[in-house]
């Protein structure tokens, strides 16, 4: 047990079931499942839980209410966290999230496949932000969801596209980071700092905006698409900056006008 889990308040079961929100019925599944671990005995049948089970307990239910995982694939991320720095709850979560549902591949959808993973990956590495892990590529998703676009969508598809995408991913992330309340707080491994809660946060905040990144992102494509119909020049990304002050301005202007006719 780290210093910091042994200097947390001491909880009963009851106090750590209504703080977490979660039923003492739930945590005792929990414990028994090792999901969540035992508390410091402190008498027959008895014992005191931390701030590290309360914040365990809050991770175990952002897997199930927001993200909808299962509990088999929680008890997975929660043992890859028990792992500390040498586990990968986040990817973890990631590749559950985002498996890619069973189809009736054939032997040359899986060597197509295979080919587009090795071009995948030689892009990615290529990239100035990537290391060379490839547990954080996610390279097998890309290259079924790029078969896909072949198959169903735009045949011959280049995988070099990729790479005008990857870079908006990466100020994309750094726009997150920027705008995280408080500032997005990343632990450091060289002070063995505790995982738990920046891991909630961080699968928290890829579920979630995530989601708001494709809606705005559908919304977008719906208004090119109506400017396109109406053979409107779309404004471009630094002309729309400029166009919100400018019509402000006339707004302004406007407003002005009609007192003076009063």
């Amino acid at each position: 047990m780290s210093d910091r889990q042994r200097q947390s308040p001491a909880m009963r079961l009851a106090e750590l079931s209504r703080r977490a929100r979660v039923p003492r019925s739930t945590i005792k599944f929990y414990l028994r499942e090792g999901i969540l671990a035992p508390g410091e005995p402190t008498g027959r049948n008895q014992a005191a839980y931390g701030s590290q089970h309360l914040e365990r307990l809050e991770l175990i239910r952002a897997l199930r209410e927001v993200a909808g995982l299962p509990i088999e694939v929680v008890g997975r991320v929660t043992r890859e966290l028990d792992r500390g720095w040498e586990g990968d709850p986040f990817g973890e979560a990631m590749r559950a999230m985002h498996a890619q549902p069973a189809s009736d591949a054939t032997p040359a959808d899986a060597d197509e496949r295979a080919a587009l993973r090795v071009e995948v990956l030689a892009l990615l590495r290529s990239l100035p932000w990537t290391t060379d892990d490839e547990r954080h590529l996610y390279a097998d998703e890309l290259a079924a969801t790029l078969l896909q676009v072949r198959r169903y969508l735009h045949p011959g598809y280049a995988v070099s596209n990729l790479a005008r995408y990857a870079e908006i991913a990466w100020l994309l992330s750094e726009a997150e980071f920027a705008l995280a309340p408080g500032g997005a707080p990343a632990p450091v491994q060289a002070r063995g700092d505790d995982l738990a809660e920046p891991m909630r946060r961080a699968i928290l905040a890829s579920i979630l905006f995530e989601r708001i990144f494709a809606s705005l992102r559908r919304s977008a494509n719906v208004m090119r698409s109506i400017y396109h119909a109406k053979e409107l020049a779309p404004p471009t990304t630094k002309s729309a900056r400029a166009a919100k002050p400018a019509r402000a301005a006339r707004t302004t202007k406007a407003k002005r006008a009609r007192r003076a006719g009063r």
